[in-house]
């Protein structure tokens, strides 16, 4: 079965009685007549998506026409019925036109027959309408069902989204809380090497053995890692060769795999030390940006006016302005 998606839209459609019957219309309170109509508009492209098969969409697309044209043309009779001279109305596209219906002329018992003629035509444009809704109702009731289900399976859907966005959230900020990371680099020009110090096997024990790691205070967080090798890209002169340990990659995805996160080392990187990263023959590569490239600190600005006062140094003491620290 094919399924498409077509849009929906509950509209009141509004018969105005009042207006079309103009200065002859008489309300008749034993007459029970709607102001309006609610029908499901068949919008493709437009209104509250909805599943549907073609052959659906078809059928309900043909039901709503079929039921705003009979209320136009029970509509277009009650107008004749109050003496009107011109009318045109079409409720499918919305489109109409009329004369208006004047004053009766005053002749002797001339409020009584028009009284009745009203009544007359309310009864009639009653039956009309009554037989329209009822045509229309199986119809409606079904397009009604499909909207709460879709709406339901929508709310469903964003809910999940929602816990799997926290759930995403709670196990990268555990993850990155944990004090297993360290870098080192032997001199200027020579590529950083990036290892974690819980993994087993001979990476790790080059890593322990190294004197810098000998104070566990020097192994980082994932957070701190990703300021300190921020901080290390921002102040290069050239590009900065960073080698990550193959298994602390593949580690810290399965990790992630293992409490139902998929994502890539180099996403899970993104996350901690921002966009600027790109991929690397060794991992995750620092996006290097020219010194003359690179954005300038905002500068102080000294002297100038200052609120309520002259100013001072911006950021320092401000005489007789707003400022200070």
């Amino acid at each position: 079965m094919t399924t498409k998606w077509t849009g929906v839209s509950l509209e009141n459609v509004w018969l105005d009685v009042a207006g079309i019957g103009g200065m002859r219309f008489r309300p008749d309170p034993s007459v029970a007549l709607p102001d309006r109509v609610e029908v499901y508009r068949i919008l493709d492209g437009r209104g509250e998506p909805l599943p549907c098969t073609p052959a659906e969409h078809e059928r309900w697309e043909l039901a709503a026409v079929a039921c705003l044209g009979r209320l136009s043309r029970a509509l277009e009779d009650f107008y004749w019925a109050h003496g009107g001279t011109m009318i045109e109305i079409d409720l499918v596209t919305g489109r109409g036109s009329r004369y208006g219906i004047g004053r009766p002329r005053r002749w002797p018992g001339w409020e009584r027959r028009v009284v009745e003629r009203s009544a007359r035509a309310q009864r009639v444009l009653a039956l009309e309408v009554d037989r329209a809704v009822e045509e229309y109702r199986p119809v409606r009731a079904e397009v009604a069902l499909r909207v709460t289900e879709a709406r339901a399976a929508r709310r469903a859907a964003m809910e999940a989204e929602q816990r799997a966005t926290r759930h995403r959230r709670t196990v990268l900020d555990e993850l990155a809380l944990r004090r297993v990371w360290h870098h080192h680099r032997a001199g200027p020009g020579e590529p950083v090497l990036v290892r974690r110090v819980d993994l087993p096997g001979p990476g790790a024990a080059a890593v322990a053995s190294e004197d810098s790691v000998t104070d566990s205070q020097e192994l980082l967080t994932a957070r701190e890692l990703a300021d300190a090798l921020n901080a290390l890209a921002v102040r290069a002169e050239s590009p900065v060769d960073i080698r990550w340990d193959e298994r602390a990659r593949a580690a810290t995805e399965a990790e992630c795999l293992a409490r139902e996160v998929r994502l890539t080392f180099l996403e899970w990187w993104h996350d901690l030390a921002g966009p600027g990263w790109r991929p690397g023959p060794d991992g995750p590569a620092p996006v290097f940006v020219p010194p003359g490239q690179r954005a300038s600190p905002p500068r102080p600005s000294f002297g100038g006016t200052g609120m309520g006062g002259t100013g001072g140094f911006t950021g320092g003491h401000s005489y007789g302005g707003f400022g200070g620290y």
